[in-house]
């Protein structure tokens, strides 16, 4: 169990940045999972980021990079896993996997799932962002095996596989052994939600996981008039009282959670630099009744008036 990671901006660009993950991929993972030789312009010309999480037999790689990465050669030897391509930003083309019959290209916002007995060549476009799961082929095989799997990051089961993922990066160096033994079969649970295209919202597991991905929704909505628990929970197919379920054991609601980062997005941008943006103006982008219940609202969370509140920070 663990973590590791390598940037660019921390430890030089090319080899600088590449071969130290090998390494310490190598020497934490190889014997479960050896990796190819990638190309030589790969290895010289990186510029990006690579972090590996993992969870006993089960990994989490995810790469950013403003730099192609692919093969120069692959191994021989059989494997028995399952790996799962998610598409972030770019595209990764893999060559001609031996269950799908042709190149397979996971593109944003899409997925591509399959059974892996041998090594594939594959490369990315220039700019690319991905995450590349690695499960132990006994625990999924059956529901993949000559049959990969592709469809849509944006469906529920995915949204909801990826926000346990981003919890699991982030507190993995936290987790005790059971914590991790839990988090990694979660991780599996959520896969099979992924292929069967569905997932159990009375699981108790996944409460953190369906909390997590409601935020990660609404993140992306603050300023949509339509944003609200009804609709986020219609967005991830569960009814209103299941999310609420999952916020249940949390610090406030998922309404409060909503209230709260508007209110944080429009202190932001009111204390910008250079800002222009009015009270009234910034009531009605994050859509508060008008520009009395914008000030209550804030005076509740910061003490301080919106005025006064960016005069402090003056």
């Amino acid at each position: 169990m663990g973590t590791f990671k390598v940037d660019a901006d921390s430890t030089g660009t090319g080899r600088g940045t590449w071969e130290p993950f090998i390494d310490t991929w190598n020497e934490r993972m190889g014997d479960l999972y050896p990796l190819p030789e990638f190309s030589a312009p790969t290895v010289d010309g990186f510029r990006g980021t690579m972090r590996s999480v993992t969870l006993e037999d089960t990994a989490i790689n995810e790469l950013w990079a403003s730099s192609p990465v692919s093969t120069q050669a692959v191994g021989t030897h059989e494997h028995d896993q399952i790996r799962l391509y998610v598409g972030l930003r770019g595209a990764v083309a893999l060559q001609d996997p031996h269950d799908q019959g042709g190149d397979a290209y996971v593109s944003a916002d899409t997925y591509f799932m399959h059974h892996v007995v041998t090594e594939n060549h594959f490369h990315t476009t220039p700019v690319i962002g991905t995450r590349i799961f690695i499960f132990p082929g006994d625990a999924l095989r059956s529901l993949v095996a000559g049959e990969p799997r592709t469809g849509q990051a944006t469906s529920p089961a995915s949204q909801m596989l990826m926000a346990h993922t981003s919890m699991v990066q982030r507190t993995v160096s936290d987790l005790s052994p059971a914590g991790a033994h839990a988090s990694r079969n979660a991780l599996l649970e959520l896969a099979k939600g992924l292929i069967l295209d569905h997932f159990d919202d009375r699981e108790p597991t996944f409460t953190p996981a369906l909390a997590q991905a409601a935020k990660d929704l609404a993140e992306a909505r603050l300023t949509d008039a339509e944003l609200s628990p009804a609709a986020i929970a219609a967005q991830l197919h569960v009814s209103v009282r299941t999310l609420q379920r999952a916020f249940a054991s949390l610090d406030e609601s998922f309404s409060a959670y909503i209230r709260r980062r508007r209110l944080e997005e429009a202190a932001e941008a009111l204390t910008a630099s250079g800002s222009r943006l009015s009270v009234s103006e910034a009531a009605a982008l994050w859509h508060f009744t008008d520009s009395s219940h914008f000030i209550r609202a804030f005076k509740k969370q910061y003490h301080a008036t919106p005025a006064q509140f960016a005069r402090r920070l003056t």
